[in-house]
């Protein structure tokens, strides 16, 4: 295993009151005398924290009915692996502040070191499966792949950018889902995937693209097309000249396009006339796209563009800009003027606010970064509602160029990753700083360059979404087929429930919904078939999670006279 916050989990023992789970360190010592861990639980489903990487376990576990514990089921063996890239001891972790009293809690991931740790600075997860060698680039050793966007989503699973790959992998690492890179949106020579990936509330995936390639039609004008495409190339007949358009692509879970953003709509929509802007005012690499976020509603996306330091709002429907944040260029104008420098992140942290890495790296301005919350109601003209001076001594001067992101945490607080500062902090609405983790090389292997850090985020545990659920009764009579059915809520935040009766077949007869209900929490909830039902008739309780509808789990219940 590659994490140490561990769910065990086991089968339902018929009549059980509780749960009673055992856990030692030595796997040799058959008795369990020297008990690790004993937990009691009224579900067959537990989450272990503590345990450490480089050790083996055994654990057994039994239930108790009416005061009595049955035979012991086990031991079952597991050993938890130590990270072999981070144990090279290249990188540390070190928490610089740590008001607990203050702070959000949970886990942090970040994509430098390529995994989760706690408030503490220890490692509870790392990304496993992953063919980790190092590159030797300027004298400077640097860890490929590169991971950007590390996440851990809702469902309890991990999405990230392996260089240009989007991935979704379960905890140990297990491939899930591959964004399908087929070239349907951006062309020529795949969709360049890149800065931003995220698994959105309906399942689907979204993630940053490029066209690299843009087709061309024919031309009369050949000395505006040289001017225009320095770079042109023929492939199967066709000609196609060098740009570098963002693209944003939708996909569902079978890697099916569902919807899809070309910014050279925006910006150049004509092939065959001259760039609306000029080089110098800041149309380097055609804007350069860095982020998106989705309202909550998935019916707009934010898109940033770093170099002409504007962010666009895209109406899905119609697939138009309907409205802009930033700055003004030259024959090109934003709605909302908004003293932004080559920001990254853009980030809906709810439907009226826009919050905003501003990493303000360009001389003569400002010579540290800020984060700003901006509204995006159309009366307020982008007004910054929030902003805070990353001025946290001399080394954030003119430094923070690439990464960096801002999330809104449960408390309210603000979790702000300063890109390749290396730096991590947690950030009152009063402005005070109330935890802080910074990254720093070792000089174990000179001037080391290891993964520079581009996004940070929080997660309440490795199990945001978890239940489990137990029928009171298994046997019911015909004439009153009632029960209960008990719903544990074991992730860490509050989920509700869909509970499905179906009949041996398939078909539903009976629907009841239950919730919310807050982590470690649980509810009864009474449930009828809805129907007549007669002695030897089997009936199945499906229970349904509404966070992520693909985790269910059933029990049967049997009519008898």
């Amino acid at each position: 295993m590659n994490y140490t916050q561990i769910m065990f989990e086991y089968p339902a023992l018929r009549g059980a009151d509780i749960y009673v789970l055992q856990l030692t360190e030595t796997t040799t010592d058959p008795n369990f005398d020297h008990c690790l861990v004993e937990r009691k639980d009224s579900a067959n489903a537990t989450l272990i924290e503590g345990l450490e990487f480089g050790k083996k376990y055994q654990w057994r576990y039994a239930g108790i009915s009416k005061g009595q514990r049955t035979t012991w089921n086990g031991p079952f063996r597991f050993e938890i692996e130590s990270n072999k890239v981070f144990d090279q001891n290249l990188v540390n972790l070190v928490v610089t502040k740590n008001d607990s009293a203050h702070h959000q809690g949970g886990l942090i991931l970040n994509d430098c070191t390529h995994n989760i740790t706690d408030q503490n600075g220890k490692m509870v997860w790392y990304l496993q499966k992953v063919d980790w060698h190092g590159t030797l680039a300027q004298k400077t050793i640097e860890m490929k792949p590169q991971i950007f966007d590390l996440r851990l989503t809702p469902y309890g699973t991990i999405t990230y950018l392996a260089d240009s790959v989007a991935i979704e992998s379960d905890l140990e690492g297990n491939h899930l889902w591959k964004a399908p890179n087929d070239s349907k949106v951006s062309g020529l020579k795949g969709e360049s995937y890149n800065h931003d990936f995220k698994r959105l509330p309906n399942g689907h995936y979204m993630v940053l693209g490029n066209e690299l390639w843009r087709k061309l039609p024919e031309y009369h004008d050949t000395a505006l097309i040289k001017k225009k495409y320095p770079n042109r190339q023929v492939v199967n007949g066709e000609e196609y000249g060098g740009v570098e358009f963002g693209t944003v692509i939708e996909y569902d879970k079978k890697g099916h396009l569902i919807w899809s953003w070309n910014s050279q709509d925006y910006f150049d929509p004509n092939p065959l006339k001259p760039w609306p802007l000029d080089v110098q005012s800041g149309w380097e690499e055609f804007a350069h796209i860095n982020a998106f976020s989705t309202d909550s509603k998935n019916e707009a996306v934010y898109v940033g563009f770093r170099n002409i330091s504007r962010i666009v709002k895209v109406d899905k429907k119609t697939n138009k800009v309907v409205d802009s944040w930033g700055q003004h260029l030259a024959n090109s104008e934003t709605r909302n003027l908004v003293a932004i420098r080559r920001q990254h992140d853009a980030n809906m942290i709810n439907d009226s606010t826009l919050a905003i890495f501003n990493s303000n790296d360009l001389p003569g301005y400002d010579s540290f970064s800020r984060v700003l919350l901006i509204s995006t109601k159309p009366s307020d003209n982008g007004r910054v509602v929030w902003s805070f001076d990353c001025n946290l001594d001399s080394l954030d001067h003119h430094a923070s160029r690439n990464g960096g992101n801002v999330d809104l945490l449960p408390n309210g607080n603000l979790l702000v990753c300063m890109g390749n500062m290396n730096r991590i902090f947690e950030v009152t609405k009063q402005k005070k700083i109330v935890w802080q983790e910074a990254i720093q090389t070792t000089g174990k292997s000179g001037d080391m360059f290891f993964h520079r850090l581009y996004r940070s985020h929080y997660i309440s545990s490795l199990y945001p979404c978890y239940f489990a659920f137990k029928v009171i009764e298994d046997t019911v009579s015909e004439r009153s087929p009632r029960f209960h059915v008990k719903i544990f809520n074991k992730g860490s935040e509050a989920d509700s429930y869909i509970a499905q009766v179906t009949t041996a077949t398939g078909n539903i007869i009976a629907e009841f919904k239950a919730g919310p209900v807050e982590a470690n929490r649980s509810k009864q909830i009474e449930l009828t078939s809805g129907r007549s039902l007669h002695a030897g008739d089997k009936i199945e309780v499906e229970v349904i999670s509404k966070t992520n509808p693909d985790f269910k789990r059933k029990a049967q219940v049997i009519i008898s006279k």
